[in-house]
């Protein structure tokens, strides 16, 4: 009994020591995974498109021109919205960024007389160094921003790998089966296609319907914005429908972004509070009750387990890490159920 229970131990201290390397592996190569994993993603997308193409005898290089040439197409319609929205960040933050600085050092003062009012101990917690820090830009509007444009840019300059990795992925895929027969057994081979397909068809439903749920909000809360006269609408567009891609976190910033534009545009007024309420209906509306109908393969993660997720990943790989975190971490899950359907990760991070 004590050798059971020390094999175990054994194995379990080797489990978190793999996780571990793998781990610093994922983050010291990411410059070679981020590409990687969007390039599995695109076959994934590409995936019935490809098969169609296959089933009417297209040679293997037009099913290469004709995927790269709708690549093209889709990054020349990003890279013209990111250059426009580029230029609408330049010309109007810098007044934003006084107003914006302005605002938070209102709050401090706010809040400041209300502790001296109810007499609350601020020994250890300067509010003067607050402003001061306010005041200096350290917390920046614009900087938030770019960061996030920033993000997009690095993923359009990675393309170029990204188109690499795919060429090869789409140039070996009809080689896998044949090279699976060759190394293991009827019953292995068919396991592992399970897997990759059971990965691919949660995958294609996942980006599929997040973009189109993505689209349909940013469309909602760009017109909203219109309507009530506020800026930098392309801007806030492109955020949005990024944002709402890291789940949980993602909506609620995607919704600050455009009221704290129209906060610092107009000033507290009842137009900002029915702006506010009509940009967090939206947001609710959309990610509560259409993306649930939507979704028709259900993803199976319990909620902690995507907020884990959502951190680990944003530790791992940043920002492009937390917009990924969702279907990376149900791809693990598939394989751990296809693997060993007993396993106790796999029981932690599934939902049914």
């Amino acid at each position: 009994m004590d050798s059971l229970a020390e094999l175990r131990w054994i194995r379990i201290s080797v489990i978190i020591i793999a996780i571990a390397v793998i781990a610093y592996i994922l983050k010291t190569l990411k410059v070679i995974f981020i590409p990687l994993v969007f390039a599995v993603f695109l076959l994934f997308l590409f995936a019935p498109l490809i098969n169609y193409l296959k089933k009417h005898k297209v040679p293997m290089f037009l099913i290469l021109l004709i995927t790269f040439v709708i690549i093209a197409l889709f990054l020349g319609v990003v890279i013209l919205l990111i250059y426009a929205a580029s230029n609408s960040l330049i010309s109007g933050l810098p007044r934003y960024e006084d107003k914006f600085n302005s605002l938070l050092s209102t709050i401090t003062i706010y809040i400041q007389n209300f502790a001296n009012r109810w007499n609350i101990s601020s020994e250890n917690f300067s509010f003067n160094n607050i402003t001061q820090i306010l005041s200096s830009g350290f917390i920046s509007l614009p900087q938030l921003l770019s960061n996030t444009m920033n993000t997009l840019v690095s993923v359009i300059q990675n393309i170029f790998l990204i188109i690499i990795f795919l060429i090869f992925l789409l140039l070996e895929i009809d080689k896998l089966p044949i090279r699976l027969k060759r190394v293991t057994t009827k019953f292995s081979k068919e396991q592992t296609l399970n897997i990759i397909q059971n990965i691919e068809k949660q995958i294609q439903n996942y980006l599929t319907i997040r973009t189109l749920i993505n689209l349909s909000a940013s469309f909602l809360c760009m017109l909203w914005m219109y309507i009530f006269g506020v800026d930098f609408i392309l801007v806030c567009g492109i955020l949005l429908f990024v944002l709402d891609f890291i789940p949980d976190l993602g909506s609620v910033l995607a919704s600050a972004i455009p009221i704290l534009i129209y906060l610092l545009q107009s000033g507290f007024s009842i137009e900002l509070l029915f702006f506010s309420l009509l940009i967090v209906a939206t947001q609710m509306l959309i990610g509560n009750l259409l993306e649930p109908k939507l979704q028709s393969v259900q993803l199976n993660l319990t909620p902690i387990m995507v907020l884990v997720s959502l951190i680990f990943w944003g530790w791992l790989w940043g920002i492009v890490g937390m917009l990924i975190c969702v279907p990376l971490t149900s791809a693990i899950n598939i394989i751990l159920k296809q693997v060993a359907p007993d396993n106790v990760i796999s029981a932690l991070i599934s939902s049914d």
